[in-house]
């Protein structure tokens, strides 16, 4: 009898541990999308990283095919998650109210000097919405979404030092870092000093010259380190922040915090100078707005308002898109014209014809340059920038697709994969400008239907910026340089791009030629 009894307790007792590993793996939410198991620590993240560590985005996509759906339920650690790889269901989950929420992930805690959530692109809710609301509506004043002669003219001068560079090489020390003796630049550091001054004048209506702009290079690789070494869906910290303890260097911790807390000096020193010198009766720019609000408004107890550390991270938000992600596409833009010459070539022969010789190309000549138009917006296509987005939370239980969503679960979008559905493009993995043109070779909008800077209430704060400043640096380049890769006739090597917070290419050496 002992013995029967002691069978039946280990029988019970193994059936019981067995039941709850099923369901550990394949449990989920009731009428939750199908998806991988949930492996421990990492969950399904774990069996992404298997599947391709190198571009999740491409895991997530292999998923998709792999279940036959076009949504993939998954655990990203304890978050019951989302994969959405088709187009019309990412466009209807950017502009419901109700997917606006981001979760809070380690990887956004930790930009900020005592991990507090701050910022404007990593956070909701009722303090998100004012502050973004503010930044925007103010920042607009200053030629941050709009058109604003003043920044025009700055933007013309920068562009100006960039081609001075470009053609005649180093003048001072630290353009040695990415100016080659033969006069070859290296991308996309060369870029930086450009969108870095550009956006500083939005933001302080100062630029720092040519000969004092090391800091300008500096932040920007404080900046690029960040979106190479993060990944789109928040690294291992975001999932089990502890691993940190263990592995500083391996985790990247300490890579991203460098970044991070480098990115966040340098825009405190900026910070700093105007609060020493602000005077309330005199606006001298949008820092002097954000400083009046900031004396008006009580701190508070809970959340984050118009306070000192949260100008500090708010701020990193856009220097980092308006620095090292505008510098990363353009890099990858160059990498395609070098693989497609023809293309590089018709440009060239449409600004010839519009612009000339004698001056820039200006914003006004946008109109008439569909082609160059047309190319760049291929490229942020072909090539999209932060393939899966940022993660998006339901803020409350809803449905997808006739799918449960409960509140909090993530939602990673797919933007790569909806920018090479084959039944939206046709030839997706065709780098061809034209698709955006018309029967007369205008520039058509209504045949965009890309994302790249997302859309809704989520839209990318900084779109026109960089549109606008993207299109004026990309013209006066090609009018004024052929590109070629020096030393070697070898073309790019697509493959050897890397997929962090944003896709980006390796480290590469160009040669603008003056035409």
């Amino acid at each position: 009898m002992l013995v029967t009894s002691t069978t039946l307790l280990w029988t019970v007792t193994a059936g019981l541990a067995a039941y709850y590993c099923f369901r550990f793996l394949f449990g989920r939410p009731q009428n939750f999308p199908k998806g991988p198991p949930r492996l421990p620590l990492l969950g399904g993240y774990g069996i992404m990283l298997m599947i391709n560590y190198k571009h999740l985005h491409k895991a997530a996509a292999w998923l998709s095919n792999f279940y036959n759906t076009k949504l993939v339920g998954i655990h990203l650690a304890s978050y019951p998650s989302i994969l959405v790889n088709d187009y019309d269901t990412v466009k209807e989950v950017l502009t419901r109210v109700e997917f606006d929420g981001r979760p809070d992930l380690f990887l956004g805690r930790l930009r900020e000097k005592t991990f507090e959530r701050r910022g404007i692109l990593l956070t909701d809710g009722p303090d998100w919405k004012e502050q973004r609301w503010f930044m925007l509506r103010y920042l607009r004043d200053f030629g941050f979404g709009r058109r604003f002669a003043e920044l025009e003219v700055e933007t013309d001068c920068e562009i100006r030092t960039l081609i001075e560079m470009v053609r005649y090489g180093a003048k001072y020390e630290h353009e040695g870092e990415f100016i080659a003796p033969d006069g070859s630049v290296k991308c996309p550091h060369v870029l930086f000093g450009c969108f870095a001054n550009t956006f500083l004048y939005v933001l302080s209506g100062e630029r720092i010259d040519r000969a004092e702009a090391a800091p300008l290079f500096e932040v920007g690789k404080h900046a690029l380190a960040f979106l190479r070494h993060g990944d789109d869906y928040g690294t291992v910290l975001s999932l089990i922040p502890w691993i940190r303890h263990l592995f500083p260097n391996a985790s990247n911790y300490t890579r991203l915090r460098n970044a991070s807390m480098g990115l966040n000096a340098f825009i405190e020193s900026v910070v700093r100078k105007h609060l020493d010198s602000y005077e309330e009766s005199h606006v001298r720019c949008f820092l002097d707005l954000y400083f009046q609000e900031m004396k008006k408004v009580e701190p508070k107890e809970e959340g984050f308002g118009f306070q000192f550390d949260q100008l500090i991270v708010a701020l990193a938000d856009f220097f980092v898109a308006a620095i090292a992600g505008v510098s990363i596409q353009l890099s990858l833009l160059f990498e395609r014209l070098l693989l497609n010459p023809t293309v590089l070539t018709r440009m060239q022969a449409e600004i010839d014809n519009v612009v000339g010789h004698g001056r820039l190309p200006t914003l006004d000549d946008r109109i008439n340059l569909p082609y160059t138009e047309a190319t760049l917006r291929e490229a942020m296509r072909i090539d999209t920038l932060v393939p899966s987005g940022f993660a998006h939370m339901a803020q409350q239980d809803t449905t997808l697709r006739g799918y449960d969503v409960p509140k909090g679960t993530i939602l990673m979008l797919g933007l790569d994969a909806i920018h090479n559905q084959r039944d939206i493009w046709g030839d997706p993995e065709v780098f061809r400008p034209g698709r955006f043109l018309d029967s007369h070779g205008r520039m058509s909008l209504a045949k965009d239907v890309s994302v790249p800077f997302g859309a809704g209430k989520r839209l990318c704060a900084g779109e026109t910026f960089s549109r606008n400043t993207m299109f004026l640096v990309v013209a006066a380049l090609v009018q004024n340089f052929n590109l070629r890769q020096p030393g070697s006739d070898k073309k790019p090597d697509l493959g050897a791009r890397s997929t962090g917070v944003a896709i980006s290419p390796a480290d590469f050496w160009l040669k603008f030629e003056p035409r």
